[in-house]
C-alpha cells in the first residue's frame, strides 16, 4: 500500500515525539534513596542467625544488618522490617520492658551495609538506666558499623551531658540529643537515607465515625463507649480533612474483668471498620498482644505500639498504629 509523502512525514513526527517523551520519563526503577511508593514487602521467613521478630514483618538480612540484628537480639531487642526492597531495607529493633523504652532503627543497602541509624532510649524511673540501655545498643550497632574508636567519640559526647551536640566521625556526622531521652541519629558520608513510604487506610475519619456510631459509640469528638462502672473503650483515627486515615488508636481502661470482657469487641469494632492492605495482619498482631506486656513492631508497613499501664485490678490498654518517623 502506498503512503503519501505528507502522511509519512506526520508518522515520523509522531514517532519522534513518542521517543522523546519516553526518554524524558526516565527509568521507572526506584533510586537508591527511594524504595518506591508501593506497599513495602514483608515476609514471615526467619532471617539467618536465628532472628526473632516479636510478631512483626521480617526478611532475611546479610552483612552488617544481620550482625547488628543478632547482637541487639542477644540483649533483649526484637527486630522487624518496615520495608525491604531491591534497593535496601529499613529495620527496627525494639526493647520495651517496664519503664525502659529503647529503639535501635537502621537502614541498609542490599548487601547489608548500614547507611543510616536512629537510636533512642528512655526510662521513666531512672535516667541512668536509659544511659546504660543506650550505650549497649550503641556498641551493638556501632562497633560493626563505624568502629570502636568512633563509638568512643559518641560515648564521650554523652558523658559531657550537653543537651544537643553534633559529632563528626570518619563514618559520618551524628546529631546527639540528651534531654531526659537519649537520641542519636546520623547517616554515612556520601549516602542518603531511604524515604519512608506514605501509609493510609482506605477508611476516612467520617466513615470511621459513622460506622462506630452505628455500633453505639459516642463520636462527638473521639469515638468512645462506657464499660463497667467507670471504664471506657475508645477508637480514634486521624486522617485530616480528606483522604484515608493516617493513624489509628485503640484504648481500654477500667476494672480488670470489664477490660478483658470488652477486648474482643474493641478489636472487632476497629478492624471491622478499617479497610486497607493487610489489615488482617495488623489485627492478628494486636490480638496476640493482650498479655499486659509492652511491644513495638513494624507490621504491614505500619509502626504498631502496644502500651499497657496496669495497676492492681485496674487495667489500661492502648494500641497505636501509625507511620514511622525517621530523621537520619
Amino acid at each position: 500500500m502506498f503512503i503519501g509523502g505528507g502522511v509519512a512525514a506526520i508518522l515520523v513526527i509522531v514517532l519522534v515525539i513518542v521517543l522523546v517523551v519516553r526518554g524524558l520519563g526516565g527509568d521507572d526503577k526506584p533510586t537508591a534513596n527511594d524504595p518506591g511508593t508501593s506497599q513495602p514487602t514483608g515476609g514471615t521467613s526467619e532471617p539467618t542467625g536465628g532472628t526473632t521478630t516479636g510478631g512483626g514483618d521480617v526478611k532475611p538480612a546479610t552483612g552488617q544488618a544481620q550482625n547488628v540484628s543478632t547482637k541487639l537480639e542477644a540483649i533483649g531487642y526484637q527486630c522487624s522490617d518496615l520495608f525491604s526492597t531491591d534497593a535496601g531495607s529499613h529495620r527496627g529493633c525494639f526493647k520495651y520492658e517496664g519503664a525502659t523504652e529503647a529503639d535501635a532503627v537502621f537502614q541498609s543497602t542490599k548487601d547489608g551495609t548500614i547507611i543510616s541509624l536512629q537510636l533512642k532510649s528512655s526510662d521513666d524511673e531512672n535516667v541512668n538506666n536509659a544511659g546504660v540501655t543506650f550505650d549497649a545498643a550503641l556498641q551493638a550497632l556501632g562497633n560493626d558499623t563505624f568502629g570502636g574508636s568512633e563509638v568512643k567519640k559518641v560515648q564521650e559526647a554523652v558523658k559531657t551531658g550537653q543537651k544537643s551536640e553534633k559529632i563528626g566521625t570518619t563514618w559520618g556526622e551524628f546529631q546527639l540529643s540528651n534531654n531526659g531521652t537519649l537520641r542519636l541519629s546520623g547517616h554515612k558520608s556520601g549516602e542518603e537515607s531511604f524515604r519512608i513510604p506514605d501509609q493510609t487506610f482506605q477508611t476516612t475519619e467520617a466513615q470511621l465515625k459513622s460506622a462506630l456510631g452505628a455500633k453505639g459509640y459516642d463520636c462527638k469528638s473521639t469515638c468512645s463507649k462506657k464499660i463497667g462502672d467507670f471504664g471506657s473503650q475508645r477508637i480514634y483515627g486521624y486522617g485530616g480533612s480528606s483522604g484515608g486515615l493516617r493513624s489509628v488508636e485503640l484504648s481500654l481502661t477500667g476494672r480488670e474483668g470489664d477490660v478483658k470482657a470488652a477486648w474482643p469487641s474493641l478489636v472487632g469494632d476497629a478492624f471491622g471498620t478499617l479497610k486497607g492492605t493487610d489489615t488482617a495482619k495488623l489485627r492478628e498482631f494486636v490480638e496476640k498482644h493482650n498479655d499486659g506486656k509492652p511491644s513495638v513492631a513494624y507490621v504491614a508497613g505500619w509502626r504498631v505500639e502496644v502500651s499497657p499501664n496496669d495497676r492492681d485490678d485496674y487495667l489500661s490498654r492502648r494500641i497505636s498504629i501509625g507511620r514511622e518517623l525517621y530523621y537520619a
